[in-house]
């Protein structure tokens, strides 16, 4: 079932290939964010230290007697600086969200419904219908993840204080340190990607079922309880994907050691864009005909034969 799910994931990824050209546009949208936001801070703080660099010779000798006048001097620039930056993150964020809201719309609609054609009004009209949603499910996601890693800083410091507890060096204790340590940090790292599987899965279900945050979520635990392949198939999707990567990174080395070649940078640039967007497309559409075919989706049955 896994490498069916696959191959139509593929063949969904390929019907809506609009949509990598679009992911293209959303991440040119970013850059150009990038120089809205940090542009301004930038070119504020250039003329505010090129005031200051042009007067060094009498306020360094100043603030090197008084070094403290550093922080009230500077601490606007700074907090200029740290806001455009959030606020782009948050910008970003948010129209990154909003795409991924629509694609995973427009993907849902072309699974269930074999004559569905691709078109930016149904996209833009997904976009909307989702994206409260999937952002309202990522805050809660966000919340169970800074809880759990609060619980694994408490776990650690109190192991290591309870390893540190013992007296002397022995090589029991470094033997036991050691592996106390890497167990921590394996099952932090299994704790890690289970939570990525999950909120994955979560946005999967969210926007199939229509469902609120509480109900997607109940309803992903019980999906993932009753079909535990779906880790299984994530996982072979998540290394397939790293191995498709290397591979591609391994082809084009000897593209980039050319010399004096822009152009052929750019080209590279825009190619690495589209397999990367395309192999995105590939991992939501697999994961989509997969939960379709696990639950038997009722509208799927009746409109959209495999």
């Amino acid at each position: 079932m896994m490498i069916e799910c696959l191959k139509e994931g593929v063949s969904l990824a390929n019907k809506n290939f609009q949509l990598v050209f679009l992911r293209i546009a959303v991440t040119t949208i970013c850059f150009l964010s990038l120089l809205v936001f940090l542009g301004f801070s930038i070119i504020a703080a250039a003329v505010y230290l090129g005031y200051d660099i042009s007067h060094a010779e009498d306020l360094l000798p100043h603030l090197i007697k008084n070094p403290l006048e550093f922080v009230p001097r500077y601490i606007g620039l700074v907090f200029l600086m740290a806001s455009s930056f959030i606020f782009y993150l948050i910008f970003v964020s948010m129209i990154m969200l909003y795409s991924l809201a629509g694609a995973l719309g427009v993907l849902k609609n072309s699974a269930v419904n074999i004559r569905y054609k691709f078109s930016l009004p149904s996209f833009f009209r997904e976009a909307n219908s989702n994206f409260y949603r999937l952002l309202r499910l990522v805050n809660v996601a966000l919340l169970v993840c800074i809880a759990l890693l609060f619980v694994l800083i408490a776990a650690g410091g109190i192991i290591a204080a309870a390893v540190h507890g013992f007296s002397g060096r022995t090589p029991l204790k470094v033997f036991f340190s050691s592996l106390v340590l890497m167990s921590l940090i394996i099952f932090s790292a299994i704790i890690f990607l289970a939570c990525i599987m999950f909120m994955v899965y979560s946005a999967v279900v969210s926007v199939i079922e229509g469902n609120g945050v509480m109900d997607s979520i109940k309803k992903t635990f019980n999906f993932l309880k009753m079909k535990p392949q779906a880790f299984l198939f994530y996982l072979l999707l998540f290394f397939m994907f790293i191995a498709l990567n290397v591979l591609f990174v391994i082809i084009e080395i000897p593209f980039g050691m050319i010399a004096a070649a822009p152009l052929l940078t750019i080209m590279l640039l825009l190619v690495n864009a589209v397999f990367q967007n395309y192999l995105a497309l590939i991992l939501w559409s697999s994961l989509i005909v997969y939960y379709i075919k696990a639950t038997n989706h009722p509208v799927y049955s009746a409109t959209y034969e495999i």
